[in-house]
């Protein structure tokens, strides 16, 4: 066969590159989420199960999100449904993001590289991560990424926010529940788990939830509320729970013995507790009446 006409010499290898690292991208669909069974697995609070995929053709790579909370970017713009990728293309996925390459050759990778996995900077890799000779073998990367700080929660939910910000004044509550829903829970979790993130976190996570609720009458975001600061096991600021009072008789539904479990963790403690604590503990004794008669 004529070399200029082999299709094995003119198709076009993909490859990502995040972190001093090269994947390669196969033909066909190269799944991308926190799951075990996608290929490229992210362990990152911001990412979905299944987030995305990318869908390798002779010629062309594009990238496809599956409707995920916190979108997939694409050179910082976000993706609708699909778009084709691009050599030089900065793709962001959560907190992630990597360069899309293309060529006509492969990168070069050296042996060592083939024999043997690493563990760097808390990225683990297969050893089959490098380009493989048998376009058969299974590829799996799972990266680990570093647990997230105090910092970057408050700038997680400061950029999500704006964009939140942005859909609630158009009056899309649902959409601003999806973009913000990952990002509240993994802030619950850390209280959950003990670490209790810095106070400009918690308050911003907490009127979120409140302007959610509001939003979408999802009696679910001020259960978050008390949840939040039952694990901190001290009252709320006085400015949430007046917003509780506004919004009650337009949720679905709320959690009473949330409340009350709440409420017997600060009634133990109250004696304790300075003059405008005490005032906000008797104003949600004030909600819990109120909301066992809705």
């Amino acid at each position: 066969m004529d070399q200029a006409h082999d299709p094995k010499r003119t198709a076009l290898r993909f490859w990502l590159e995040y972190q001093g690292r090269t994947f390669e991208l196969r033909p066909g669909e190269t799944l991308i989420g926190r799951s075990s069974n996608c290929h490229l697995v992210l362990d990152d609070g911001l990412v979905s199960r299944k987030h995305a995929q990318i869908v390798v053709t002779e010629d062309r790579a594009t990238v496809e999100d599956f409707s995920s909370a916190n979108g997939v970017f694409v050179n910082g713009k976000r993706v609708a449904g699909s778009e084709t990728l691009m050599a030089g293309d900065k793709l962001q996925i959560g907190k992630q993001q990597f360069a899309m390459c293309a060529a006509f050759r492969p990168p070069v990778v050296t042996p060592a590289q083939r024999s043997s996995a690493e563990t760097q900077h808390g990225v683990r890799t297969a050893p089959e991560l490098a380009l493989a000779s048998d376009p058969r073998a299974e590829t799996k990367v799972e990266l680990k990424i570093p647990e997230v700080e105090a910092t970057q929660r408050a700038e997680a939910l400061e950029l999500l926010g704006g964009v939140a910000d942005k859909v609630l004044a158009l009056g899309r509550g649902e959409e601003a529940e999806r973009v913000l829903s990952t990002a509240l829970h993994n802030v619950l979790s850390e209280v959950k788990r003990g670490r209790e993130p810095a106070a400009r976190v918690i308050l911003r996570a907490a009127t979120y939830a409140g302007k959610l609720a509001e939003a979408t009458a999802h009696g679910k975001w001020l259960d978050y509320q008390i949840e939040l600061y039952a694990g901190l096991r001290r009252p709320m600021p006085i400015e949430l729970v007046d917003q509780m009072y506004g919004v009650l008789r337009r949720l679905d539904a709320i959690s009473l013995s949330g409340i009350r479990a709440y409420l017997s963790i600060l009634q133990a403690q109250v004696q304790s507790y300075a003059p405008h604590e005490r005032f906000a503990v008797q104003r949600l004794e004030g909600f819990e009446r109120l909301a066992a008669l809705k």
